[in-house]
């Protein structure tokens, strides 16, 4: 799944200008879009020039490199060494060598596990004799052709099914061993959140900031929006990265509502008058109008209770809408609890936010980051 999260980087940051390597990606992004322009259907062009986009200034450089600092401790596969640890199952794995298992004696005369290769469990052990499992078109246990050529062998030893220790800790349940560590395990990363990662990505209109301002980053899309561009409003770009001085949250709020009340608006039209609009893809229904796998408007609605329902009216000091926060000490999660009179509470996650960027300086950049995990 995608989920969006809120990176801090703290200030100061090391922003190295280099002129020369913004006008050298600037051409580079000209070639490309001059390619994707003739070549529409190349989707590892646009790719290419999302990632160059994510890199075009100094200050976006400098963020992508921050960013890559603070995620790298939660990463799946970290490239720092030192986040990673040893699951050591040596142990486990000799205990279930010691033990038993139901196994099965097939016609070719081999023993295998009833839940191992290659039966992987469609085969099952029944007062002495084997049966098929979801057999036939009424997909219940029975003793077909088959079934009743193999042999039930219950609780068989597994030493007598395996060579040796190794043999089962290796072809038997697939582990490697590890020289460094002395054992059978694997080697991951306790902390890991994520398997990938996008600044922007999915989400890469998170902050509103004066067409004048300087110091932001639009990240890079995903190639699933990268054609596509919410209007901003006059004097306002959008942007996935920026300094919190210079982030326009009054202007995100008015900007939220009256897009929010136009959407209300084309619905209860569309309602009311029975006819779509060029490109919906909802469909009217009594109740109102369905769209996305909701219910979004409903029959009678009033436009403040649309915007009630759908929190566009909240009292939130900062419009921002994540399942996570994450700096260089820190993962906050909308699903964390609290401890409150020894009791276990799910966090208020909008005034867990509010109280996040309160504590942040001025001179700190919010970064918006779209991960996989």
């Amino acid at each position: 799944m995608h989920f969006r999260t809120l990176a801090a980087v703290q200030a100061p940051i090391t922003i190295e200008e280099d002129k020369a390597k913004d006008l050298e990606i600037a051409a580079v992004l000209a070639e490309l879009k001059a390619r994707k322009d003739a070549e529409k259907d190349n989707i590892m062009l646009g790719v290419y020039m999302e990632e160059l986009k994510n890199l075009r200034s100094s200050f976006a450089r400098a963020v992508n490199r921050e960013i890559v600092g603070i995620m790298d401790f939660y990463s799946a596969d970290p490239i720092n060494p030192e986040y990673l640890s040893f699951e050591d199952y040596t142990e486990e794995l000799r205990k279930e060598y010691n033990s038993t298992a139901d196994c099965i004696k097939l016609a070719q005369g081999k023993i295998v596990e009833a839940n191992g290769y290659p039966l992987w469990g469609r085969f099952v052990i029944r007062n002495g004799k084997v049966f098929q499992r979801e057999a036939g078109p009424l997909k219940h246990e029975k003793r077909t052709k088959r079934a009743k050529r193999m042999r039930a062998l219950p609780d068989y030893p597994r030493k007598k099914l395996y060579a040796s220790f190794a043999d089962y800790a290796e072809n038997g349940r697939g582990f490697s061993y590890d020289e460094e560590h002395g054992g059978y395990g694997f080697i991951y990363n306790p902390n890991a959140m994520w398997d990938w990662y996008q600044i922007g990505g999915r989400w890469p209109e998170m902050f509103l900031v004066k067409d004048s301002c300087t110091d932001y980053s639009v990240g890079e899309r995903s190639w699933c929006n990268e054609d596509y561009e919410s209007v901003a409003p006059e004097g306002y770009i959008w942007v996935c990265a920026a300094k919190k001085k210079d982030i326009e949250w009054q202007a995100m709020r008015e900007w939220r509502e009256k897009k929010a009340r136009e959407r209300f608006s084309k619905l209860e039209k569309i309602f009311v008058t029975g006819q779509y609009e060029e490109g919906f893809r909802g469909a009217i229904t009594p109740q109102g109008v369905f769209y996305h796998g909701e219910m979004e408007y409903f029959k009678g609605e009033a436009v403040e209770d649309y915007l009630k329902r759908n929190d566009i009216l909240d009292n939130r000091k900062y419009p921002v809408y994540v399942h996570d926060i994450v700096d260089a000490d820190n993962w906050f999660n909308r699903e964390d609890f609290e401890w409150i009179n020894n009791g276990a509470v799910p966090v208020d996650w909008p005034e867990r936010i509010d109280e996040y960027i309160d504590s942040l300086e001025d001179e700190d950049v919010l970064v918006g980051v779209d991960y996989h995990i």
